[in-house]
């Protein structure tokens, strides 16, 4: 036990215990035992937690949780593609523009002066994955949110004024996500947009 010097009334020294020293240890003792008490508990139910939710994640199926991009075919560099081409724009303009591998090589090259940042690898494993994926194709088809007026009334076989509204339109609500954004489009006709829809890309 901690003890202090006292002087007393004769000025003689006499050796005291440190009482309130070891009030306060114990104090201290005590509240570390405490915090290390409640630490474990909250530790186990963090982990219980943890173990529930997992357990619960196991039992998830695959339909609560579809795959980003289903229309873009699995295989090696899908991966790639989605991650280096979505960096600048929606991964699905791809679909709308079918090639050779030429054409994807020179594409790939344009992507990276604009600033597209990969490996040699990467943009050959994407050349690879577009050009087995996305050949050209036999139906021309346009990517409704980046086309031009005169591509959209060639496509939906309309006047060009009426494809003017759908761009200025398209540019007031920043883009369409699917073709039943496109038919909401005040004076458009729905039917051609329907007979068309394996021409249009979102």
């Amino acid at each position: 036990m901690h003890e202090r010097c006292a002087r007393t009334e004769s000025n003689n020294f006499i050796r005291v215990p440190n009482l309130k020293r070891e009030r306060q240890n114990g104090v201290v003792y005590h509240g570390v035992c405490v915090s290390m008490l409640l630490c474990a508990g909250f530790g186990a139910l963090s982990v219980g937690n943890l173990t529930r939710a997992s357990a619960s994640g196991g039992q998830t199926t695959s339909g609560e949780h579809p795959v980003a991009h289903p229309e873009f075919p699995s295989g090696d560099g899908r991966e790639t593609t989605l991650r280096i081409c979505g960096k600048c724009h929606s991964p699905t303009i791809v679909l709308a523009y079918g090639q050779k591998r030429a054409g994807w090589e020179k594409t790939i090259t344009k992507m990276v002066r604009l600033g597209a940042a990969g490996s040699d690898e990467d943009f050959t494993d994407i050349a690879d994955y577009l050009t087995a994926n996305f050949p050209p194709s036999a139906i021309p088809k346009i990517y409704v949110n980046k086309a031009t007026d005169q591509q959209i009334a060639n496509i939906l076989e309309i006047s060009l004024d009426e494809a003017k509204g759908i761009v200025a339109y398209r540019d007031k609500v920043g883009g369409f996500k699917s073709i039943d954004d496109l038919k909401h489009v005040p004076n458009v006709d729905a039917k051609k947009v329907d007979a068309k829809k394996d021409n249009l890309v979102f």
